[in-house]
């Protein structure tokens, strides 16, 4: 429990340091995800699920590094914790749920509005417990507010 609060307490302090600069949405998975600028080399991410009962809402934190940088896209890797915040309240389990890695493209193929962009990723995903997994694919748009860093 104290090392998730440092964690959280960390990465709040990094993405407030940084400036959220995009937001994301993930419209297969009801994801929305807001993160520092995916352009940098090291930025961070939040994503929250939107279509869940209270007690399963759950959202995810995490470091990402980007590997390669073209002119019209991004390619990145990282990873992170599950954490679902209502779950203790509600049945008193564990406030971690597991944890992810990341592996994606955030591609901006759109000249006419350059900031409008398009994901893609494999998020791997095993419970806390690293009992069981999952191989999950993520695809949604982006925005980037600010200026984009690419080549």
């Amino acid at each position: 429990m104290k090392n998730t609060i440092a964690f959280l307490g960390l990465f709040l302090t990094f993405t407030q340091l940084s400036k959220a600069q995009s937001i994301s949405y993930y419209p297969f998975n009801s994801q929305l995800a807001v993160s520092s600028n995916p352009t940098n080399i090291a930025w961070a991410e939040v994503r929250m699920q939107m279509n869940s009962a209270t007690s399963a809402i759950t959202s995810e934190l995490g470091p990402m590094l980007t590997v390669y940088k073209t002119k019209d896209a991004v390619f990145y890797t990282g990873g992170g914790v599950n954490i679902g915040w209502m779950s203790n309240v509600f049945n008193q389990s564990s406030l971690l749920k597991g944890y992810y890695g990341s592996l994606g493209v955030r591609a901006y193929p759109f000249s006419s509005v350059p900031h409008l962009g398009l994901n893609f990723e494999f998020t791997p995903y095993t419970d806390s417990k690293v009992q069981t997994g999952l191989l999950r694919a993520w695809l949604g748009v982006n925005y980037h507010f600010g200026k984009n860093k690419l080549k």
